[in-house]
Formats: C-alpha cells, structure tokens, sequence
C-alpha cells in the first residue's frame, strides 16, 4: 500500500501530455505490432460474416506500416529508458518480448500470402525486420540494466488533497468490486469507504 500511494502521487503530479506521453510510450509498439499482425491475419468471425475481406497481399504494404510504427515506438522507449538512468523499468522487456513476437509471426503470413498471390514482398517487410532487431536490443539492453533504485516511500501524511482523493476513489472502486462477488457480506459498505486512508483495516473505533 506504501508503494502504491507513492506511485498514486506521481501519478497525480503530471500534468495531462505527459500522462499521455506515458502510456503512447508504452503500449504504441506493442499495439502498432499487433495491428500489422491483425492486418496480415484477419479475424475469421469478421469473414464468413461478410465484414472484412480475407487478407491478402494487398494488406502487406499496410501491415509495413503498423511495423513501422511500432519501430518508431520501440525507439522511444529506448529514449525513455535513456532518460529515465537506464534502468530496467518496470514492463520494459515484456513489451520488447510481445513486440518481437508479433513482427516474428507476420513473417511467414506476409510470405505466404505473397506466394499464395504469387507476387514479391520486396523492401515491405523491411520495417517489420527494423522493429525486431530494435526490439531484441532493448530487451538486451534492459536485461543488462541495473534495476530501479528504490523510491523514498511517501507517509499518509505527505500526501496532497488530489492524491488523496485518487487513492480514495481507487479504492472506493475495489470495495464496489468485493461487494459485487459477495466478498463482504458483514460489513457497513458506506462506513468502510467513510474511513480514511490507511484505516480500512482497522476496525472502528470503539
């Protein structure tokens, strides 16, 4: 609980691009690697329905694209990480293990649809080869990075109106959550989320 309501305080201290900044880094080449696979693989439902075309070589070009992208992505991790002491952040190397598998397995998709049109692939898959060779040096390079030293930890007392209301809001959710799958059937659900932080486990004060 220490960890989190000092991560909720940085949280809750950027401003909104940066907030933004934050998850594009993150979830970008990993996203941007799943569409250029999606692209190549199709959705079988969405086919027989008749709401997509089947793939074909004509989605490679796009899928290009995506891995393009994804490349970009990668790099601005590796960006972060250069800012942030090359460190071994957290979610880092997965992020570079789901980017690599996703260009690694529309490989052999864009090949085969390629042949199947009986065309080239030519340069096009050359952002997907891009993207990997960035993704396995930045779990290389994270993999070889110390890890995070360890944050000074924030008391109940350090912490601002905007954290605070967070955190309650926070768990005001997971209460809500516990009650629907009948977790707590004993106890006064509105006294539990009056309490104040760091005094939801404590028992009233008689």
């Amino acid at each position: 609980m220490v960890a989190y309501r000092t991560q909720a305080a940085k949280w809750t201290a950027m401003s909104v691009p940066r907030r933004i900044w934050t998850i594009a880094v993150m979830y970008l080449p990993v996203l941007a690697s799943i569409g250029g696979f999606a692209a190549l693989m199709g959705d079988d439902r969405a086919i027989r329905l008749g709401r997509m075309d089947a793939p074909d070589s004509g989605d490679i070009p796009f899928a290009g694209v995506c891995y393009a992208v994804a490349a970009f992505g990668v790099i601005m991790l590796i960006a972060e990480w250069l800012r942030h002491g090359r460190r071994r952040a957290p979610g880092l190397r997965l992020a570079a293990v789901v980017t690599f598998v996703f260009g690694a397995v529309g490989i052999p998709l864009a090949h085969m649809l390629a042949a199947r049109d009986g065309v080239g692939v030519g340069f096009l898959l050359v952002p997907t080869y891009v993207m990997m060779a960035l993704a396995a040096a930045l779990f290389v390079l994270a993999q070889l990075s110390p890890p995070p030293e360890p944050e000074a930890q924030l008391d109940l007392e350090d912490l601002d109106d905007k954290t605070v209301a967070y955190l309650l809001k926070q768990r005001s959710k997971a209460i809500d959550e516990l009650v629907k799958r009948g977790m707590l059937p004993d106890e006064d659900i509105d006294a539990l989320k009056a309490r104040p932080i760091g005094r939801l486990h404590l028992e009233e004060d008689a």
